[in-house]
């Protein structure tokens, strides 16, 4: 298992997208751009679930109908993206399982006013127990709080 952390305050891969060339001809996979001026991010999305799943979402916005569509032979490696995500993980090993808490806080454009240090976009829990010689490995991951969004 392994797990690799993002940035917690620099910018990463999916700002990166939303601020390039809003008429090139790939940006649905990576970049929703809806009628009222907001983006969704759908990097996450085109990498856990393929090119299908991601332009079910840029034309839907339904979750659902995109997940319907992947290819769900795609890394199958992968259980959880955030190309946007900001924040860090905090990892507990046992001799019995491996759990690491990912904790996504949103984008850290302005200083947090309160003392907690701020509001969260979400906390995921991914789970390992320990495996046998010749086993792969099992993770659980569950949505502690907040919404992981196209992430999952």
């Amino acid at each position: 298992m392994s797990f690799v952390g993002g940035p917690i305050t620099s910018p990463g891969a999916q700002e990166a997208q939303e601020h390039g060339n809003k008429k090139h001809p790939l940006r649905k996979l990576f970049i929703a751009d809806r009628p009222d001026g907001t983006m969704e991010p759908t990097m996450n999305l085109l990498q856990l679930h393929g090119v299908r799943a991601a332009l079910e979402y840029v034309e839907s916005g339904d979750l659902a109908k995109a997940h319907a569509v992947g290819n769900p032979e795609l890394s199958p490696h992968l259980e959880f993206v955030d190309k946007g995500g900001h924040g860090y993980g905090v990892v507990s090993v046992d001799a019995s399982r491996m759990v690491t808490a990912v904790v996504c806080i949103p984008r850290p454009i302005e200083r947090a006013a309160t003392p907690d240090g701020g509001p969260l976009r979400y906390r995921v829990r991914h789970e390992v127990p320990l495996w046998r010689p010749g086993e792969r490995p099992a993770m659980t991951k569950t949505v502690v709080e907040g919404d992981a969004g196209l992430s999952v």
